[in-house]
């Protein structure tokens, strides 16, 4: 069987600025500053990020993990961590929360969050999630066609 089969699946990955437990309801999450862009004042731009993940398994368990922060196009990885996802029953849904405190981003672009898991002495990617950086500064949006994607959906989004 194949690595990637016997490996948690990864239903959502949300990059933010926070994330809180309800007080009072089980499995219930505030998450604040969800990403698919951050404006840096300059470079090389710390910040404080959190990586809220849903994962499933046929198979109850503790499996480990890990968060890959990656530059792309160089394919230089900036921030790497550690989780471990359990499952206490077969076929359950599991939320994952990993601080990404420190990451530093070296320059604008594009960057994307890889997440792996290990199984059966490999490990397999099992989801990713893309999002910009760019300067505070009137720089040009390094994808610009991800940029005027996420300008249309921002722009057509109803006030409430």
């Amino acid at each position: 069987m194949a690595i990637a089969a016997v490996a948690p699946r990864v239903r959502t990955i949300v990059f933010c600025d926070a994330v809180a437990a309800s007080p009072t309801e089980d499995g219930v999450f505030t998450l604040e500053g969800i990403r698919q862009r951050l404006t840096a004042e300059s470079f090389p731009w710390r910040a404080t990020l959190r990586v809220f993940l849903v994962v499933s398994s046929p198979w109850k368990g503790r499996f480990t993990g890990k968060i890959l922060v990656v530059k792309e196009p160089e394919d230089r990885w900036i921030r790497y961590m550690k989780f471990v996802a359990a499952f206490e029953e077969d076929n359950e849904v599991a939320p994952v929360i990993v601080d990404a405190e420190g990451c530093v981003f070296p320059a604008a672009g594009q960057y994307v969050v890889e997440v792996f898991f290990d199984a059966r002495g490999g490990e397999a990617l099992k989801g990713e999630h893309p999002f910009v950086v760019s300067g505070q500064r009137s720089e040009p949006c390094p994808e610009e066609s991800f940029c005027r994607g996420l300008l249309r959906y921002s722009t057509s989004l109803p006030n409430r």
